[in-house]
């Protein structure tokens, strides 16, 4: 078993491995209609390994870690109680991870992300044709590429859009800075820091909240034909907000156990 550290949390890896391989619209898309491999934002663990093995009747799980949150009394090095952190699969096609909010808050997916290679790679325009069947229409697309190649985004419906940027003729595309604040478990440390530096004006306003940030569904391929393509479903002001209860539960956690060894002490023989 092995234990490694990402932003604060400790995560320990069981058992097994990793496997992995514009034109603007106006339209945003509700959360009923974004999912990667049939898992949705707030799944619970049985839920969602429900539905990958109802997309892919073969798929395997690679690994499952949980991890726990480390603090210090002053004298004694202490855990909180371990928790699911994240659990990767292999399809017949693509490797899939996902990612679940930490405690106090229930563990419930967070994020998606997908990595594909089709063995009977369609077109850019096959593509998207079957994404937009499923997902409806996008929100923002890059420009076209020599080569083909595009990324799409789909947008929730009524929130703040922080990977989608306004060039300067004053349509949107997708922003090309955008991988950080996805890929956990760095996203949240990203979309504090450029909330804080009001990289996000546009979307947020003058509020500076990243917890504001609504899901994104994006979806980016570089060839024609698309022989592989990368998926992120990521739930960003959900990941910030269910950060910071986990900063707050773990200081309250550190107070207490400060208080409990204070009250333990004793005079010593003098």
């Amino acid at each position: 078993m092995k234990t490694v550290a990402f932003g604060g949390r400790m995560l320990r890896a069981v058992a097994l491995a990793w496997v992995a391989p514009a034109l603007a619209q106006t339209t945003t898309t509700p959360l009923a209609r974004m999912d990667i491999a049939g898992v949705r934002i707030g799944m619970t663990e049985a839920e969602a390994v429900k539905a990958i093995q109802a997309f892919d009747a073969s798929a395997k799980m690679t690994s499952r870690s949980v991890g726990y949150f480390p603090y210090f009394d002053g004298v004694n090095h202490l855990q909180t109680p371990e928790f699911l952190d994240q659990m990767s699969f292999r399809t017949a096609d693509a490797g899939i991870g996902v990612w679940f909010s930490g405690p106090p808050s229930e563990p419930r997916v967070f994020a998606v992300v997908r990595r594909g290679s089709p063995p009977q790679p369609p077109s850019g325009e096959q593509m998207l044709s079957a994404l937009t069947a499923k997902h409806g229409p996008f929100n923002v697309r890059s420009a076209p590429r020599a080569g083909g190649g595009a990324v799409v985004h789909w947008d929730e419906e009524g929130k703040a859009q922080c990977t989608v940027v306004k060039e300067r003729n004053g349509q949107k595309a997708p922003w090309s800075n955008a991988l950080g604040t996805l890929v956990p478990p760095n996203a949240v440390k990203t979309l504090e820091q450029y909330a804080r530096q009001d990289v996000f004006r546009d979307a947020l306003g003058a509020s500076r909240d990243a917890a504001k940030c609504g899901t994104v569904l994006r979806y980016e391929w570089g060839s024609e034909p698309v022989r592989n393509f990368e998926a992120w479903l990521v739930d960003q002001g959900g990941m910030v907000a269910a950060s910071r209860k986990s900063v707050q539960w773990v200081e309250q956690l550190k107070a207490e156990a400060i208080r409990k060894r204070q009250g333990q002490g004793a005079a010593p023989k003098l």
